[in-house]
């Protein structure tokens, strides 16, 4: 019985070339598409999802049933998520991570990850792992971070750390230093705040990348919830933040030109 790889297609323009560089290895590969799954007999070794043209926020995105690939067979999606630094710090006192309110920029990459839709969790860098070159600066614990994220339940090998960088632009540069020139080739999806995106789009474009995105900490409208035209204290309380956005986008595109 000649054992194989499947490869499940989403329309990715990068399908060839993966099953390509499988048969590079001496494996014998087969590309069917995601909503025709073969029979997974014994021949089968494992499954490799080509990444779709859709957004993962698209309510027309593919949807398969991988319940019978989890956990049975070694199932590789081709996709990193960058989750983009400042949801934590790290407390040495009680070691262990403290969140602030925009802590579901890293929960929405768990979540993504768990629904089989990035295949490695990148953190960007943040106070909770962040290392000081001098020992003077921001210190995080990345290695305790990355154990807390074990516990959580996220595999260590599926868990990238950026322990750098101390703005968005390096988070992008020190990212791509890190992982290589597969973040160029392989779908990557960016997930951030919604108010920080744009900025963060614009700096990864000027890196020389083209990732999806995925925004977070949005300002929700709330169901039952009664429309008030008065002054609130909480909504001046987020000018700084968009102001410091309004500014570092202009500042970038200054700075930096896209190369995609």
């Amino acid at each position: 019985m000649q054992e194989k790889i499947v490869i499940l297609d989403f329309g990715s323009q990068y399908t060839q070339l993966i099953a390509r560089r499988v048969r590079e290895l001496n494996v014998y590969c087969e590309i069917h598409p995601f909503n025709k799954i073969p029979e997974l007999d014994a021949s089968v070794r494992g499954v490799i999802l080509s990444g779709s043209p859709f957004s993962v926020r698209d309510e027309k995105a593919p949807k398969p049933d991988l319940t019978a690939i989890k956990g049975r067979l070694p199932l590789l999606g081709v996709c990193y998520g960058i989750v983009l630094g400042g949801y934590s710090y790290w407390d040495w006192k009680r070691s262990r991570p403290e969140f602030s309110e925009i802590a579901d920029r890293l929960l929405e990459g768990i979540r993504l990850y768990k629904h089989g839709r990035i295949r490695k969790l990148v953190l960007a860098s943040d106070g909770s792992i962040i290392e000081s070159k001098d020992g003077k600066g921001l210190q995080g614990n990345a290695a305790d971070m990355k154990q807390y994220l074990a516990d959580l339940g996220m595999p260590l090998e599926d868990v990238i750390l950026e322990t750098r960088a101390n703005n968005t632009w390096e988070n992008a540069t020190f990212t791509l230093e890190l992982i290589g020139n597969s973040m160029k080739t392989e779908s990557t999806l960016l997930i951030t705040s919604a108010t920080h995106m744009r900025r963060s789009l614009w700096t990864f474009h000027a890196a020389g990348l083209n990732p999806d995105t995925y925004i977070t900490d949005t300002f929700p409208e709330i169901k039952g919830e009664k429309t008030n035209f008065l002054p609130s204290w909480h909504v001046l309380a987020s000018w700084p933040e968009l102001t410091h956005e309004w500014v570092g986008y202009l500042y970038y595109r200054l700075r930096h030109k896209p190369s995609v």
